[in-house]
């Protein structure tokens, strides 16, 4: 597995493990680091920055699975984020995801647990 973030101090409870990778990398400045690899599945949460969306299609091995939730316009009547910039459009994962993925499974509505917000997830395979 790797784990990829700005903070490493984050994921120190995984830096013990032998099986994971941890990697810091500021993937909002200096792109995807992994542009000469491919990935089995590649799993997104609460995290939304467009221009990595090609590139994360493009990590995936075939048969490689894409499993992404963040938040959703709407979001702002429960808090942060409210910034539209980081809340997706109606719709914009399975944008993303298609034509090169076939999506298993999409969501978009409100949830109430662990607290009310509004989110947006798919589930999707590399052909």
């Amino acid at each position: 597995m790797t784990a990829v973030d700005i903070n490493v101090g984050k994921l120190e409870d995984l830096a013990s493990d032998p099986q994971v990778e941890v990697v810091q990398a500021d993937l909002e400045n200096d792109g995807w680091p992994f542009t000469d690899r491919l990935f089995d599945g590649i799993v997104v949460t609460n995290y939304l920055h467009r221009p990595l969306m090609p590139a994360l299609v493009s990590a995936l091995a075939p048969g490689g699975v894409l499993i992404y939730e963040t938040f959703a316009i709407g979001n702002e009547r429960f808090g942060k984020p409210s910034n539209p910039d980081f809340l997706l459009k109606p719709n914009e994962l399975l944008h993303a995801a298609l034509p090169a993925l076939t999506v298993i499974a999409y969501e978009h509505g409100e949830d109430t647990e662990p607290k009310p917000a509004m989110r947006q997830r798919i589930c999707a395979v590399k052909s």
